[in-house]
C-alpha cells in the first residue's frame, strides 16, 4: 500500500512540476510564444508529462523482456 501511495505522490508532483514549467516557459517567452492558451492546456501537458515518466520504464522494461525471448 505505501508504494501505491509513493507513485501517487510521484506522479501528481511530476504532474505539477511539469505544468508548472510550462506556464513560466509561457510567461518568458511572452507573446511570441503559441505555447498554449489557458490553464486547461497547462494541466493536459503536465498530465502527458507525468503519464510518460510513470509507464514508459515500465513499458519499456516489457518491451525489452519481449524481444529477449525471441533467438
Amino acid at each position: 500500500m505505501k508504494k501505491n501511495i509513493s507513485l501517487l505522490l510521484a506522479f501528481f508532483f511530476v504532474w505539477a512540476f511539469s505544468a508548472c514549467m510550462c506556464y513560466l516557459l509561457n510567461l518568458v517567452l511572452g507573446e511570441r510564444s503559441r505555447f498554449a492558451n489557458g490553464w486547461q492546456e497547462y494541466v493536459i501537458i503536465g498530465f502527458a508529462v507525468a503519464t510518460a515518466g510513470t509507464f514508459a520504464p515500465i513499458l519499456s522494461a516489457w518491451i525489452s523482456k519481449y524481444f529477449k525471448k525471441k533467438p
